[in-house]
């Protein structure tokens, strides 16, 4: 299920900043099809009429004028958009990006997740960090 997000929140805003400025360094570990990297997935800005939903597409690829993907996560307000569903983004759509180091077990990116913990009960965020070795000290 895709969790809000409050675009207009100052730390949000940051995540988004912080991600978009990262992004050519995700795009060429997603390039290398390393089988050591798993999971690499955009959260990506989609608007229907005045809705707008931020839902993580896996997989995607590039194409000629952006990228396309399927959509990952439940849309709550969307209603056009199902999970598996086909989207198709500009770069500029990008908010977040995400991949599973498998070795290491170390989630790298997440920059809105980690805004989000923040506000999370803490036996949630240990919960995360243990599974997915997520360490939102290192997205500042």
């Amino acid at each position: 299920e895709v969790v809000e997000i409050n675009d207009q929140d100052p730390a949000m805003q940051a995540a988004f900043k912080k991600a978009q400025g990262s992004l050519d360094e995700f795009l060429k570990v997603h390039a290398t099809n390393d089988p050591n990297i798993d999971a690499e997935s955009v959260r990506v800005r989609l608007t229907e009429g005045k809705t707008t939903e931020y839902v993580w597409i896996h997989p995607f690829e590039k194409t000629a004028d952006g990228f396309k993907g399927k959509a990952n996560s439940v849309p709550s307000q969307l209603k056009k958009l199902v999970v598996g569903g086909q989207v198709s983004f500009k770069r500029e759509d990008i908010v977040d990006w995400t991949y599973f180091e498998i070795k290491p077990r170390r989630m790298h990116g997440n920059f809105t997740t980690c805004v989000q913990l923040a506000k999370a009960p803490a036996s949630e965020v240990e919960a995360l960090k243990k599974a997915y070795g997520l360490d939102c000290s290192k997205n500042r």
